[in-house]
């Protein structure tokens, strides 16, 4: 079995293509292109037209390499240049076009999370606590984790890119610039002294290019044996202002594709150095996208972090279990009966079951609005597995389970979206009295052939009458739908 992952890095596009054998990954293939897409973000914070071509250009080369992939095993996903650019929703749609498969955009802490699944698949097993650190190109992650699993995740917003614009804009580099770059930067990192301090950790490595780059450096001018050093940094910084430019830079080992914000990359790493008093840092392979590869495997396995994570958040807000249950059982009755045999919604229906589970995390806070604190807590909070379309696509399912839509409606243009929310109303309805009821025959369906979304819903009428209150939820659900232009039709019989 083939899996395919590409990171859409800030710096770097990247796409790896793994084959599967006994649950370990070999890469089949592996294709990088300098993109520089923190680059090409103007003073109003937007994507270029130059450097949306420039993406657009190197996907559809990926497109190609992605062939005869099923894909379903192919998984895309965009950084922090993407997170942060004001027109990124606009880009997102043509870069899908382009490459021939979704993108999502994860957050920080999950691309923390995945990078350092990368680099335990690809480092010697061993017990020692490990601290990453991955220098992208707009955004730093530092990992503290043992084995496979990541315990302290965090994301700064300062890069190799990001950095070198800011402080070495015309490709001229001093002692002073350089200086406040590195302080910038430790400043980005000071709040986070504390966590990744040396004593919690035993061994320090490095991801992404950045890092590679300077202990290839290192290796090449004969200072190190690969590995990074203090002293390794402190030649590089001198050597840099002597230099005066990026154009007479002659590192050793210097790839023509990283020079141009290899001064930046320095600050940041001779930051992170200093701020947690590291002592060596040894370059390890894999990081993101290999994250990725293993991560799908994962999923594959019946071993899905996200499964994790719900586990986790409703042991940590106190969720009715048995309620939760109650619900997303009902929510998959009703999803697949408005979606019979279809593969396609697979991901959707897994989507939703989560959704229920956690549709009344909100209840920790507070019992009355609690669908509006479920929608916080699902949007905001910290959610491994998870990427942030997901995040919203749960959180607006759950802010939809009662009362009105007009607060969702801008989502009720997907009619995925829209059989996914009325799967959960009917269930919340249906499961209202908190217990076990024994349910008649209950027949859902989507009407097809009409001018506007329609449902009609067939339940015995002798049920409702010995339970008024449920027949007046249904009957007050068909006004709700009435207000956003959709028929939603309580049925006197089953047919």
């Amino acid at each position: 079995m083939l899996l395919g992952a590409v990171d859409l890095g800030s710096n770097s596009f990247r796409v790896e293509i793994g084959r599967v054998e006994d649950y370990r990954i070999t890469t089949e293939s592996y294709w990088k292109e300098t993109v520089r897409l923190a680059g090409g973000i103007d003073e109003h914070g937007a994507f270029t037209p130059e450097i949306q071509e420039r993406a657009l250009s190197a996907l559809r080369r990926f497109r190609e390499k992605l062939e005869g992939i099923d894909p379903q095993n192919i998984r895309a996903v965009g950084t922090q240049a993407l997170r942060v650019a004001t027109n990124s929703a606009d880009f997102l749609p043509r870069a899908e076009e382009a490459l021939g498969h979704p993108i999502e955009i994860i957050a920080g802490r999950e691309e923390a999370r995945l990078v350092f699944s990368g680099c335990a698949h690809t480092l010697p097993p061993s017990s020692e606590k490990r601290l990453v650190v991955d220098i992208g190109g707009a955004s730093t992650e530092l990992i503290i984790g043992c084995g496979f699993i990541a315990k302290e995740c965090e994301s700064f917003h300062v890069g190799c890119v990001n950095t070198s614009r800011a402080y070495f804009p015309d490709g001229k580099i001093t002692a002073n610039a350089l200086k406040q770059a590195q302080l910038s930067a430790q400043a980005e990192f000071e709040e986070a002294h504390q966590e990744f301090s040396f004593r919690n950790w035993d061994a320090a490595y490095g991801s992404a290019g950045t890092i590679g780059a300077v202990a290839d450096i290192g290796h090449a001018s004969g200072l190190t044996n690969g590995v990074v050093t203090p002293a390794l940094l402190k030649v590089m910084r001198k050597e840099l202002v002597e230099a005066g430019d990026i154009r007479k830079i002659n590192f050793p080992g210097l790839k023509e594709d990283r020079r141009e914000v290899i001064a930046g990359g320095l600050a940041v790493l001779s930051a992170v150095f200093d701020t947690f008093k590291i002592k060596e840092m040894r370059p390890a392979s894999g990081a993101l996208r290999v994250g990725l590869l293993y991560d799908m495997l994962g999923r594959q396995e019946q071993r899905d972090t996200r499964d994790s994570t719900v586990t986790a958040l409703i042991k940590r807000s106190s969720i009715d279990k048995q309620q939760a249950a109650r619900v997303a059982a009902l929510a998959d009755k009703f999803f697949v009966a408005l979606n019979p045999d279809d593969q396609q919604t697979h991901d959707c229906r897994k989507l939703l079951q989560w959704a229920s589970m956690l549709h009344e995390t909100g209840r920790v806070i507070s019992p009355s609005g609690y669908h509006k604190h479920s929608q916080y807590i699902l949007m905001n909070s910290d959610l491994p597995g998870f990427s942030r379309y997901d995040q919203t696509q749960m959180s607006t399912l759950v802010l939809g389970q009662r009362g009105n839509l007009k607060k969702v409606e801008s989502a009720l243009q997907d009619p995925t979206f829209v059989n996914m929310l009325l799967s959960l109303r009917l269930a919340v309805i249906f499961a209202h009295a908190r217990r076990t009821l024994r349910l008649p025959e209950i027949k859902l369906e989507r009407v097809a052939h009409t001018r506007k979304t329609a449902f009609r819903l067939w339940v015995d009428p002798q049920w409702l009458s010995r339970h008024p209150l449920t027949g007046y939820l249904l009957e007050q659900e068909s006004l709700v739908w009435a207000r956003v232009g959709m028929e939603f039709t309580l049925q006197n019989n089953v047919s």
